[in-house]
């Protein structure tokens, strides 16, 4: 195994634990996506401080970026789709766009956009 396998897959693993914890402790939005980019900052520190591990850290961050946010919104669309009988797929792509947006600015600004 390749240390940037071992650093991806063990940093997925954080990040899907607290995912779990999100979803179990109902935590705030933005206290969830700013965790999150405070692990994927961490990872990104200290691959950073120790290029020798590997040369492509722009690519893992950005790997690491895609999973939480997908992993994210796919528990949007499980909540949306258990607590709503029918919705139209027209509104759906529209919501879908508004949450994108919705997680990239809290993660790039660390509030809420207004």
């Amino acid at each position: 195994m390749k240390c940037i396998d071992a650093i991806e897959g063990t940093t997925k693993y954080i990040i899907s634990k607290f995912h779990q914890i999100y979803i179990e402790e109902r935590l705030d939005d933005t206290e969830y996506i700013r965790n999150i980019k405070a692990i994927i900052d961490g990872i990104d520190t200290f691959i950073q401080d120790n290029k020798e591990i590997i040369s492509e850290a722009k690519m893992l961050k950005q790997v690491l970026y895609s999973f939480s946010k997908e992993l994210w919104l796919a528990n949007l669309e499980k909540s949306y789709t258990e607590n709503v009988i029918s919705h139209d797929e027209d509104d759906s792509s529209e919501t879908n766009g508004y949450y994108d947006y919705y997680f990239d600015y809290i993660y790039n600004h660390g509030v809420y956009p207004r």
